[in-house]
């Protein structure tokens, strides 16, 4: 059995087939382009999954998107990094044109589904993933079982506030989480702290790629860039406020970090223990499991595995 997984993020939209043994089978993607709007977007998503269906066969298309999504209806009822799209219809014309099951969830969720079953073995019943690219994502497993909360928004931690009279987010307010920690706003901090940007991504972008990006800033910290090693410390320190409060509301027995971002945690984590250590609560850190997810795509597999678990037990 064969599914197809779709990511769609601020940047990239992500598109895989899998097998129901855990294989990947397939992997592609192309540019979001969120701005050239819904129906553009809708028609090359579309155009895709044809292709793939044509390709491989499966059974199922799992879909993650970023933003306040409506897994009952499958819309995307509000996604600020996707140009602020309200009301996108996905699941109805996927359908239509793939003749397929889909289902639709929060990108965050799906990695959270994804972390559940592929890193984590389902070991852990209670569980927080949270993802870290343009925005900041939170997906739970509760008992072994996503949880949506009263109309599906549960988990929107990146929306919840660290001071609100902070730093400007996507989402039109101010001082959330995602506004010091997603790829956005690590840049613009870069742009503030680097005094030469054009000369600090010659010295660390990647070979052949020079880009001012999160890849060029976690580079620099490698080689002890004194600001560059700063800026990555504050995204530590506000990650880790942002975490100690779900993690004191929902008491979860791991917290997995997952996406682009992630892949610098060798520079945030020590600051995120140490906000965890400074908890006057001790007890919900005690025996709390932190871990960086080994796939930075888990939302991409999570999709794919929800949507064949989804047709195996008859449901869309």
């Amino acid at each position: 059995m064969k599914g197809i997984g779709i990511d769609i993020g601020g940047t990239n939209t992500k598109l895989i087939v899998m097998d129901d043994r855990n294989t990947l089978l397939h992997a592609e993607r192309f540019h979001t382009m969120a701005a050239r709007g819904r129906a553009d977007f809708t028609r090359r998503l579309a155009a895709a999954v044809k292709r793939l269906k044509k390709a491989w066969d499966p059974v199922s298309i799992g879909i993650g998107a970023a933003g306040d999504v409506d897994p009952d209806k499958g819309l995307i009822r509000f996604s600020p990094n996707l140009a602020g799209w309200r009301g996108v219809s996905l699941t109805r014309p996927l359908e239509k044109a793939a003749g397929l099951p889909c289902v639709l969830e929060n990108d965050a969720n799906m990695a959270a589904w994804g972390a559940y079953e592929l890193e984590l073995k389902r070991k852990y019943r209670n569980v927080i993933a949270v993802t870290m690219g343009t925005g900041i994502g939170c997906g739970i497993i509760m008992e072994g079982k996503l949880y949506h909360g009263a109309n599906g928004s549960a988990g929107e931690l990146g929306h919840s506030k660290l001071d609100r009279s902070g730093e400007r987010c996507h989402c039109g307010g101010k001082g959330c989480l995602e506004a010091y920690c997603g790829s956005y706003a690590i840049m613009r901090a870069a742009r503030r702290g680097i005094k030469d940007p054009g000369a600090f991504t010659a010295a660390y972008s990647e070979p052949g790629r020079k880009k001012f990006n999160t890849i060029c800033l976690t580079r620099a910290a490698d080689r002890g860039h004194r600001a560059a090693c700063g800026i990555w410390r504050d995204v530590g320190e506000n990650l880790g406020r942002g975490l100690a409060g779900a993690i004191l509301f929902f008491n979860p027995d791991c917290v997995v970090l997952t996406g682009g971002v992630s892949r610098a945690s060798r520079h945030f984590l020590d600051p995120v223990r140490k906000v965890f250590s400074s908890q006057q609560i001790k007890t919900p850190f005690a025996r709390l499991k932190l871990v960086v997810a080994g796939n930075a795509d888990l939302g991409v597999y999570g999709a794919a595995l929800l949507g064949m678990d989804n047709f195996l037990r008859g449901k869309k």
